[in-house]
């Protein structure tokens, strides 16, 4: 049985600037927590005595060299490299290789092998004398239009397992992924290969049971929307069996509440209640939580001028009363019927019928072409969809309707 751990976005020098205005402890927390995660993964490592770990991109954040967040990484690796513990590694779009990160960067430990922009496949033995075929590259540049998966081997004949290692973003009809080295699962599939050790994606996924092809996710949410826990994958592998096991080690987890302001009338009846909710929960790790407040044009506008200031949000938390739950923004949103209520005063029926014809597919597109030229591609999708569009005009009716 061959196991191995495979991990990817760490994301390590992450700079989470935006929660200094919560609060400067708070970020300077959030700030640890990606190495933190590792540092669990190292330890998961070693305990469940694996033959390798694979990483499959975006180690950090950004393209440029980060000497404390270079030397926090290499410290773990060392901790796997007196264990014997082998490390595959690639980059991703985030830290993709430059002149800057070949000169500046730290070396690694005897344990790491690392892979260029071109394909390339290394072959190794475990301990138990088994032989592993890793094939892997990195990014050299931010976006990489061609389908690398072309270029990869098909698999070895001569090993007892090929492995993947691609950090990139599966090309549909309904995605515009086409920056991040595409590939179809098909193109995965008539690889023959054993397992696929996918990065990119910040969510934890099986994309095809046989053969296995994961992501990962990422080992710390990042914002608000990565929400729950976030890890790594313990996997177990052999020609006849194989499982594919979550292990969780993010020190700090995002989450989303939802209270409805309709069945709320006084202040003290809130914060109550969200106590309520938030004790439900149970959370175990440190929980950064964004609060959703759903909202009706007749509910009680003095409450919601003071759940719309600042220093709510600023003594919310305090009220609350829990040592690792922070409340880090506020949402209030107008229900549907009080939308299409809002949007018959608003719209007189030529406006109403202009929007319909902009929400058309190919309208929409012509209107917007100059603009989506601008826009990275990994944004196009939200913003094409219906989904995308009904939250913008929730949003600009809260700020009507609610000031």
């Amino acid at each position: 049985m061959i196991r191995f751990i495979h991990a990817a976005d760490l994301h390590l020098d992450t700079p989470f600037s935006g929660l200094e205005q919560t609060s400067k402890e708070l970020a300077e927390k959030l700030r640890k927590a990606p190495i933190l995660s590792f540092a669990k993964i190292v330890d998961q490592a070693i305990e469940k005595a694996v033959d390798f770990v694979l990483l499959s991109g975006d180690l950090y954040n950004t393209k440029q060299v980060n000497i404390k967040a270079q030397s926090l990484f290499i410290e773990q690796l060392q901790r796997l490299d007196k264990t014997e513990i082998p490390v595959f590694l690639i980059r991703g779009n985030h830290d993709f290789l430059t002149e800057e990160t070949q000169t500046l960067s730290l070396p690694f430990p005897k344990n790491v092998t690392t892979y260029g922009p071109e394909i390339k496949t290394e072959i190794f033995e475990t301990k138990t004398n088994e032989r592993i075929a890793i094939t892997g590259f990195s990014y050299d540049r931010q976006w990489i239009t061609t389908r690398k998966i072309k270029e990869y081997p098909n698999r070895q004949p001569h090993v007892n397992m090929h492995i993947g290692l691609l950090h990139g973003a599966i090309e549909t009809s309904k995605t515009r992924e086409a920056n991040y080295a595409p590939f179809s699962i098909q193109e995965l599939q008539e690889k023959n290969y054993d397992y696929w050790a996918l990065g990119h994606i910040h969510q934890f996924q099986q994309i095809s049971k046989q053969p296995p092809v994961y992501y990962s996710g990422n080992i710390q949410g990042l914002h608000k929307n990565e929400t729950g826990e976030k890890g790594c994958l313990f996997v177990e592998w052999s020609p006849r069996e194989h499982t594919v096991q979550f292990l969780p080690t993010a020190p700090v987890i995002w989450d989303s509440l939802t209270l409805d302001l309709s069945k709320i009338k006084h202040l003290s009846d809130f914060i109550q209640t969200l106590k309520e909710n938030i004790a439900a929960k149970e959370y175990k790790q440190d929980v950064l939580v964004h609060l959703v407040v759903k909202t009706q044009v007749e509910d009680d506008q003095d409450l919601i001028r003071i759940l719309q200031e600042k220093e709510f949000k600023e003594q919310l938390t305090q009220q609350l009363g829990f040592s690792n739950v922070w409340i880090v923004s506020v949402e209030l949103t107008v229900e549907e019927a009080a939308n299409h209520q809002a949007l018959q005063q608003m719209y007189p029926e030529e406006w109403e019928a202009s929007l319909r014809k902009i929400d058309q597919y190919g309208a929409f597109n012509e209107l917007t072409e100059n603009i989506f030229e601008q826009i990275p591609a990994k944004y196009l999708n939200q913003t094409n969809s219906q989904e995308y569009r009904l939250e913008m005009v929730q949003k600009a009716l809260a700020k009507l309707h609610l000031k």
